[in-house]
């Protein structure tokens, strides 16, 4: 439609020049030989105008043709790239094909600059998943050259520089299971899984999953990096804890085993040594039970299960009782037990129960370690906002090396020493969940053959003073 336009405009423009040329023409020549002008054109003279118009009539169309032709393909061409249907109607501008193709251009960039946009958002909500995983990931071209990682594969595999992009990746990270996995991986179709020990300044397990990019030429590999150092630690205490636990409750089954067969093989007619062969029973029995009801308490405060009531209670009656408590003891042990009671009232909000039992194991492991002659003592302040337990001793003390691992389970600095004292190595590690359960924390200062001063820091309440007067007006109200 648009060419049809374009042909029969030229045509006519064309035609009326030529019509009027021939007047003019005819009507000069025949002035010019002293004639009248005609009414009406030689025959000669109108075949040759019908001639010349033919001419060029086809000499428009030939060029129009040549000039419209190849706009309105381009036009076509135009709208294509830009997502437009062939069959979609078309508004011509004034100019047709050029207003056509100039429109065509005008979508066509707004097209690019809304996919661009599009592109722009998909590439910022990509940067902002990858900057959020835990997990690195981490894509490698064929020529080893880094096409993406993000901030966790940097810092997993401690690279050299911050911008890692358009580098080998040689030059950004020293871990040779990672060149290894990308190899392999390039040359085969399956998955590459590795689990290695990533080099830098903190010692990581790290495992690898590379998969080949599909596409030939292969594009390259995409590698996925997941730290496993905290699910290994766990998993080597675990298995540290089931051997210790299968070990401390086989030594006194074995024991009781080897008492009682005693007795059974004769020895329990013998008056001078049965009684001693089943107190040595007895106390094997004690120490299995207390190490049963150990490793019991551990498994409910790590899961959760065991209930803590949060009350205000008196820090100067709990330091008293406890101090009541294992006065008996330091005496059989030749110990001193002094206890520093606070100058004014003083209250902590925590579970009453477990802070008994905190000081109880304390106190207990003071009185075990101290030589005879020795000095213990427990006290308590406030600091801030907290309340502070100090148990403190003169006994042989802790080696620095075994300072950051007293509180691991069954870690015991002299295990001959602990098992002959009646110890299960569990004492210092219920200390530790216990106060961090309710809110607190537990320290140690300590130098081989000096003492140990063990502190236990829970939160502090209101004054003892203060709650016995609310408990009298509630007495008195009700």
């Amino acid at each position: 439609m648009g060419f049809s336009q374009w042909f029969w405009r030229l045509f006519l423009v064309f035609s009326g020049l030529i019509v009027a040329h021939v007047l003019v023409v005819s009507l000069l020549a025949a002035r010019h030989a002293g004639l009248a002008a005609p009414a009406i054109a030689p025959a000669e003279l109108w075949v040759t105008a019908a001639v010349t118009i033919t001419t060029g009539a086809i000499a428009v169309w030939y060029c129009v043709r040549r000039i419209v032709q190849p706009l309105s393909e381009l036009s076509r061409q135009v709208r294509s790239a830009s997502g437009q249907s062939a069959a979609q109607p078309h508004r011509p501008g004034p100019w047709d094909e050029v207003g056509a193709l100039s429109g065509a251009f005008d979508q066509m960039q707004r097209d690019l600059a809304r996919r661009l946009e599009q592109i722009e958002d998909n590439h910022e909500r990509l940067q902002t998943v990858l900057s959020s995983m835990a997990e690195g990931v981490l894509a490698v071209g064929p020529d080893n050259t880094i096409l993406l990682a993000n901030e966790a594969a940097r810092q997993l595999l401690d690279f050299a520089t911050p911008q890692p992009q358009g580098r080998s990746l040689l030059e950004v990270t020293r871990a040779r299971p990672v060149y290894d996995a990308l190899a392999r991986a390039l040359a085969s179709q399956a998955p590459v899984v590795r689990e290695f020990e990533a080099p830098g300044a903190v010692r990581r397990t790290l495992s690898l999953r590379a998969t080949r990019l599909p596409g030939e030429p292969c594009a390259g590999v995409v590698m996925v990096l997941h730290d496993m150092t905290e699910l290994r630690r766990l998993e080597s205490l675990r298995r540290e804890l089931v051997a210790n636990v299968s070990h401390e409750l086989k030594t006194p089954l074995a024991a009781i085993k080897g008492y009682a067969e005693t007795l059974r093989l004769g020895a329990i007619n013998d008056p001078e040594h049965n009684l001693h062969f089943i107190r040595r029973i007895e106390e094997q029995t004690d120490r299995l039970h207390q190490l049963i009801l150990d490793i019991l308490q551990i498994a409910r405060v790590e899961s959760g299960e065991q209930s803590f009531e949060f009350v205000d209670f008196s820090v100067a009656e709990l330091i008293r009782e406890s101090a009541e408590q294992f006065a008996e003891a330091a005496a059989a042990k030749r110990v001193e037990l002094y206890a520093e009671l606070p100058t004014g009232p003083l209250a902590a909000y925590a579970d009453e129960e477990g802070a008994r039992t905190i000081l109880s194991n304390l106190l207990d492991n003071a009185i075990k370690y101290t030589p005879v002659g020795g000095r213990v003592t427990i006290r308590a302040s406030a600091v801030a906002g907290a309340v502070t337990f100090e148990v403190a001793d003169t006994g042989i003390g802790i080696a620095e090396k075994d300072l950051a691992r007293i509180f691991e389970r069954f870690y015991c600095v002299d295990k001959a020493h602990s098992r002959q004292l009646g110890g299960t190595g569990l004492g210092l590690s219920i200390v530790k969940h216990l106060a961090q359960a309710m809110g607190g924390n537990v320290s140690v200062e300590s130098q081989p053959g000096q003492g140990s001063m063990f502190r236990v820091e829970l939160p502090r309440g209101k004054s003892a003073t203060e709650s016995r007067q609310k408990s009298i007006l509630a007495s008195a109200g009700s």
